[in-house]
């Protein structure tokens, strides 16, 4: 019995040194679903009430809650019930809400983290989406995390490569948001 220990001893440690000198492959994964969504944001400025889909609910001390902060936004936190649709245009029929906020979080570059869901209830989909990442803005696309969802979408979970589609000055975006959903229940 006292030889069967050195000798399973070297065999397992032989084992282990060959299993870190074979170069493992990264696994690729292929999304089990895809989809494009956009997102429409009006941000509050004063006037726009009957139109504002999001608004300035925290701002640096002095702050006019209208205007978004000078020096890259930073310290702005807004809200937002922004439509969704199928297409890039804001007239649209909407599929859904996305409902959330963003918060200005870098003082040397346009950068915000985000923290939404969408709520979808069309004849497309029902249920929910949720997402929650950093949105370095100035990059032309950028990923988030999809964590989690409700109903078609219960205990998905994946990426969103989103994209700024267009904006109007300080009062108007619009996001083009692809899903892709890494696993599927």
């Amino acid at each position: 019995m006292g030889t069967k220990v050195p000798i399973i001893l070297f065999v397992f440690v032989m084992l282990c040194a060959l299993s870190s000198a074979i170069p493992s492959k990264r696994k690729s994964y292929t999304p089990c679903k895809n989809m494009v969504l956009y997102f429409h944001d009006i941000i509050y400025n004063g006037m726009n009430a009957a139109n504002a889909t999001s608004s300035i609910v925290a701002a640096p001390q002095g702050a006019n809650l209208t205007i978004l902060a000078p020096q890259f936004h930073f310290g702005n936190i807004a809200v937002f019930d922004d439509p969704i649709t199928l297409d890039n245009n804001l007239h649209s029929k909407p599929i859904g809400r996305a409902q959330g906020f963003y918060v200005y979080d870098t003082k040397n570059t346009y950068t915000s983290w985000l923290g939404f869901t969408f709520v979808l209830n069309s004849t497309y989909h029902e249920g929910t989406i949720t997402f929650a990442g950093a949105d370095p803005i100035m990059q032309k696309s950028r990923d988030i995390s999809v964590t989690g969802g409700t109903g078609d979408f219960f205990m998905h979970r994946g990426i969103a490569t989103i994209m700024t589609d267009a904006f109007e000055g300080e009062v108007y975006f619009r996001l083009r948001v692809e899903i892709k959903f890494f696993e599927c229940w």
